[in-house]
């Protein structure tokens, strides 16, 4: 069986990676490890799954283990940090979304995945959310029929739209913006709802905020 790692030990990778990992998952590969800045943090993560090794460092835990698979589900604007390394040290690498923060780090991954001959898979959990996998469900179906036009509204309300402004997330050089962090949830499930790329795509969002409160996008597909 192939040998995974998980860097990051946020709620998010412990209930998308972790659990399944050393739960339903635990005949098909083995988890090996996992890394957090916060070594309190990862002691948890590992209590409730089956005490999997923690690691003080991320480099020791590569050496230690090496890993088919690294999962990275660190903070944003660390993901190319350790993306990169895991692509020089021969693995594939799962990231949760976004990548990365910035169309340069972006152009590193990709070289290196280039350079690598490894690959590098984006995760987004929302297309398992019920709703929308209905909705994904009766589109592939032709319950509309051919669609042309879509539009998009996305309301954040004021108990989960406003933690995003009370951690790292409110600020630009550790997740990019909403516009990064949230939005590419949005891009994505246009994408798959449709099956289909944009041909182009515009916005706009009030300055006020640097973090894009209000955004406007407008997708076209010819």
């Amino acid at each position: 069986m192939k040998k995974y790692v998980l860097v990051g030990a946020g709620a998010r990778a412990l209930h998308m990676f972790a659990k399944p990992m050393s739960g339903e998952w635990r005949d098909r590969l083995h988890f090996c490890g996992v890394y957090d800045v916060n070594r309190v943090r990862a002691g948890l993560l590992s209590a409730e799954c089956g005490n999997v090794p923690v690691f003080d460092e991320f480099d020791r835990m590569m050496e230690t283990v090496k890993p088919d698979v690294v999962i990275v589900a660190s903070a944003d604007y660390t993901h190319h940090t350790y993306i990169i390394a895991s692509l020089r040290a021969g693995c594939d690498v799962i990231t949760e979304k976004p990548m990365t923060i910035d169309a340069e780090k972006y152009r590193e991954i990709l070289e290196e995945e280039r350079r690598s001959g490894r690959k590098v898979a984006v995760t987004f959990n929302l297309r398992f959310a019920p709703y929308f996998a209905k909705v994904k469900e009766l589109l592939a179906a032709g319950a509309i029929g051919d669609v042309y036009h879509v539009v998009l509204e996305w309301h954040l309300d004021r108990s989960h739209g406003a933690d995003y402004f009370r951690r790292w997330h409110s600020e630009m050089a550790k997740s990019g913006g909403l516009l990064v962090h949230k939005a590419t949830h949005h891009f994505d499930i246009m994408n798959w709802w449709l099956d289909s790329r944009p041909n182009e795509v515009s916005g706009e969002g009030n300055g006020a905020y640097r973090a894009l409160i209000n955004l406007h996008v407008i997708f076209i597909w010819i």
